[in-house]
């Protein structure tokens, strides 16, 4: 089954706001804040639709965080552990992918 969570949807809060004011801007001003803003959101995660069933299987992972994640690994020439440890310990990872507790 498709799981596509809608990122152009303006959250209620901010996710990020327990980030301090310097911390954001640094986020906001590297490769995480620009890679959130302008290549994230235009991800071509309805191409892989045809590869999915939608009524049968287990939910898919977010697929924008998929190939947000595939693309990282290839921009940073990472092993698969090292895109593993990545994803789980890396705030810029986490701001650019958007990835946050919700």
């Amino acid at each position: 089954m498709i799981n596509i969570g809608d990122h152009n949807q303006i959250p209620l809060f901010d996710p990020w706001s327990f980030l301090g004011e310097k911390c954001r801007k640094k986020l906001d001003e590297s490769w995480a804040g620009l890679f959130q803003r302008e290549i994230f959101p235009t991800l071509p995660v309805r191409e892989l639709f045809p590869y999915f069933s939608s009524s049968n299987g287990r939910p898919t992972k977010d697929l924008y965080t998929v190939v947000g994640v595939l693309i990282l690994q290839q921009a940073f020439d990472l092993t698969d552990e090292e895109t593993v440890d990545q994803l789980a310990f890396n705030m810029q990872w986490h701001y650019a992918l958007n990835i946050y507790t919700r």
